[in-house]
C-alpha cells in the first residue's frame, strides 16, 4: 500500500496506458479463448455429452477486463493529479480493493457452465461455485423460453419438483440438440412454452 502511494506517477504512464488499452480492446474476444482453455482443463470428461458455455461467462470475463482497466485509469489519472496538487495520494487502498474486485469476476465466470450427460442436466449458475443438479428420470415439467419474433427456442428449463435448472440452447449446437431431442423421447415429459420479446423479427414475406 505505501509503495502505491509514494510510487512516481510519470513512471507508470507507459505501462498503465499500454496495459489498460490492451484490456479494453481485447475484452471482447480474449474471454471466448481464455473461458474455453480453463473451461476444458478444469471440466472437461469424456461422460459430457454437451457442454455448454453460457454468454454470461464470456460477459463476466469481460466485465472483469474492463474493470480492472478502468481502475487502472483511475489511479494513474488521480495519482497525477494529486502529485500535480502536491498533495498526499490517499485513494490506493480503493482502487487496490477494486484490483481484487476483479478477481471474483473472473473466477465466477469460469464456474459458470452447464453440461449435459446420461444421468441429466447438471448446471453451475454465474453466482455460485457449485452445479445444481436434475436428473432426466427425475424431471416432471419442461418450460421451452422461445423467441416470439423468430420462434427460434433460447432456452431449456427442467423442473422436477425441488430443482429447477436452466440451460441456454442453441439449435446449431448438434450435441445439445440431440442430447436433449433423445431424452425428450425417451421420458416424454410435459413441455411448455413461454414467449420472450427479443426485440428480433422474423421476416416472412421480402419485397
Amino acid at each position: 500500500m505505501k509503495a502505491l502511494r509514494e510510487i512516481d506517477a510519470d513512471s507508470l504512464t507507459p505501462y498503465i496506458l499500454t496495459i489498460g488499452l490492451i484490456l479494453l480492446i481485447s475484452a471482447p474476444i480474449l474471454p471466448v479463448a481464455v473461458i474455453m482453455f480453463i473451461q476444458d482443463m478444469l471440466f472437461f470428461s469424456y461422460n459430457h455429452l454437451s457442454f455448454i458455455r453460457p454468454q454470461a461467462a464470456y460477459s463476466g470475463f469481460a466485465a472483469g477486463m474492463a474493470l480492472v482497466a478502468v481502475t487502472l485509469f483511475s489511479f494513474l489519472f488521480t495519482k497525477l493529479y494529486a502529485e500535480k496538487k502536491q498533495r498526499d495520494y490517499r485513494l490506493a487502498g480503493l482502487h487496490l480493493f477494486l484490483l481484487l474486485l476483479a478477481l471474483p469476476l473472473f473466477a465466477l465466470s469460469i464456474f459458470h457452465y452447464a453440461y449435459l450427460d446420461e444421468d441429466g442436466v447438471h448446471v453451475n449458475p454465474f453466482w455460485s461455485l457449485t452445479e445444481v443438479y436434475v436428473a432426466w428420470d427425475q424431471v416432471e415439467h419442461v418450460v421451452r423460453t422461445v423467441d416470439e419474433g423468430t420462434s427460434r427456442v433460447l432456452s431449456y428449463t427442467f423442473i422436477d419438483g425441488d430443482v429447477t435448472v436452466t440451460v441456454p440452447y442453441d439449435s446449431q449446437d448438434f450435441q445439445t440438440v440431440r442430447t436433449i431431442n433423445r431424452a425428450s423421447l425417451q421420458y416424454d415429459w410435459e413441455t411448455t412454452d413461454t414467449f420472450e420479446n427479443t426485440g428480433q423479427s422474423l421476416n416472412l414475406f421480402t419485397e
